[in-house]
């Protein structure tokens, strides 16, 4: 720690903090809740780095670039600059040590692989450069020769592009000029708990651990390891944060294996995408998101289901052989002078109030055909009325009787095990859509195939209860049931009630 303190003795570390960045094993795992200060370690060691490796070339990975790009343009300028390190402008600071997204002033030094392209990365005037991967498309960043990497959220990736692509960059440059730091080929990933069975692997490391510490640190930390933190922080995330996302999210608990999953083809790491952005540089050069996973010419198909404390709904588009489920809309609370109902409609039509094409198929189940408790109106009146009050074409696809629970079943377990041509391939949105994925994964079933609803109307936040997991049962039963005959015990003919 000597270095860094020559370099800015300003730096403030919490205990964990500190022994994670002094530990000299070369693989760091850090799995931290709310507020450890996750994003300020990982930019601490990169600073740090930076000063101690000149002349080597890191990677930053994130499962999007848009995520890349929130850590660096909101955190990294105060961070770096308690440890010294200040961008540089030609006019504006010509003595500044970083730059960013472009190529570095011409008498600093360079790393010894640098890069063919400047436009996703930093660079330091020690001739260190931290190049940034999004896994959009993942297989774009195979074949690189980097001598480290960080992780940022790193239970958002599969085990496989860590292993194949990113520990498959390493050991492979420059190892005799660096032979003898510990920080040479190191790799720190840096996460929340994972929410999804195929973010489990980040476990990994604490096993490893048990086996070579030496080589190996795998550490744990939640809000209460952070001295700087208003000491009525915790209290306030607790009273004002459902209890599962406080449990997780905060206090760092580890979220449990459902075994008897009502969803057992369900796959994350298949059936859910972060591919949703686009991405150009304004004239400052700096790198703009643009959402892509959503045509505005193209109708909306929405599906929902209706409850006395939550009204929820899954938003899909369809396109040649794949439906896409492209955002979760719910409300718990109503609008003034507004049922739960009405509250949802708005809450879609503000959502999406620059559709160009106001055409939106809504779904469900025949329950929500009965009228809402305090209404002498159906749901769906509530919300048909309300839409075309706003401008929309509203198509009903509501079935008047429910279909029997094993048709339901067998029919969404084929589409999510993707084994027949006649049935589209389900993609989710993992940007956006955080609360269905919870829902899918965490719906049991019971004995006779009947969906295990004992999570609905409990303390556990409602939106990771199985509500949203319904309204991707009802558009993918309704839609699809007549592409298959396979499994349906009744034959019974399905009837729509509405269609205008």
């Amino acid at each position: 720690m000597r270095q860094l303190a020559q370099k800015a003795n300003i730096v403030f570390l919490a205990t964990k903090q500190r022994l994670f960045l002094q530990s000299t094993a070369k693989r760091k795992t850090m799995l931290a809740g709310r507020a450890f200060g996750k994003t300020f370690l990982m930019l601490t060691c990169i600073g740090y780095i930076a000063k101690m490796l000149p002349r080597a070339k890191f990677y930053l990975a994130g499962r999007t670039f848009k995520q890349l790009l929130d850590i660096v343009l909101t955190d990294s300028a105060d961070t770096w600059a308690s440890m010294g390190w200040y961008e540089y402008h030609e006019k504006v600071n010509p003595f500044g040590n970083y730059v960013l997204f472009k190529e570095p002033p011409a008498d600093w030094p360079k790393a010894y692989k640098s890069p063919k392209s400047w436009e996703r990365c930093i660079c330091f005037d020690s001739g260190f450069c931290l190049q940034l991967l999004s896994f959009e498309k993942p297989d774009s960043n195979r074949g690189g020769n980097y001598d480290g990497g960080f992780v940022d959220e790193s239970a958002l990736f599969k085990s496989e592009w860590v292993t194949k692509i990113l520990m498959a960059m390493l050991y492979r440059a420059n190892t005799w000029r660096f032979k003898d730091s510990h920080l040479h080929n190191s790799f720190y990933d840096f996460t929340s708990n994972p929410w999804t069975q195929a973010g489990q692997w980040v476990f990994n490391t604490e096993e490893l651990m048990r086996q070579d510490p030496a080589k190996y640190l795998f550490m744990e930390g939640t809000a209460h390891d952070n001295p700087t933190l208003h000491p009525d922080f915790i209290k306030n995330m607790e009273d004002t944060t459902e209890p599962l996302v406080f449990q997780i999210e905060v206090l760092n608990k580890r979220l449990a294996k459902l075994p008897n999953s009502y969803y057992p083809s369900f796959e994350a790491e298949k059936h859910c995408t972060s591919n949703t952005f686009t991405y150009d540089q304004n004239a400052d050069g700096i790198w703009l998101p643009i959402f892509v996973d959503y045509d505005p010419n193209r109708p909306l198909e929405v599906s929902m289901d209706f409850n006395n404390y939550i009204c929820s709904s899954i938003v899909c588009q369809e396109v040649p052989g794949k439906l896409k489920v492209i955002n979760t809309v719910y409300v718990k609370q109503s609008r003034e002078k507004k049922t739960l109902a009405e509250s949802l409609a708005i809450a879609l039509d503000e959502a999406y109030s620059e559709q160009i094409k106001k055409d939106m198929i809504v779904y469900g189940d025949a329950s929500a055909s009965s009228k809402s408790a305090g209404s002498k109106t159906t749901f769906f009146s509530q919300v048909v009325a309300e839409l075309r009050t706003r401008g929309w074409k509203v198509t009903l696809r509501v079935l008047k009787t429910n279909p029997e629970h094993r048709d339901r079943f067998a029919l969404i377990d084929r589409i999510l095990a993707e084994g027949s041509t006649q049935l589209p391939r389900v993609r989710i949105n993992q940007n956006t859509c955080k609360a269905l994925m919870i829902s899918i994964q965490n719906s049991p079933v019971t004995s006779d195939m009947k969906k295990d609803k004992s999570s609905e109307g409990t303390s556990i936040q409602q939106e990771y209860a199985t509500h949203l997991s319904d309204c991707f049962d009802y558009i993918l039963y309704y839609k699809y049931s007549s592409s298959t005959s396979k499994g349906k015990s009744t034959g019974t003919k399905m009837r729509f009630l509405g269609s205008r």
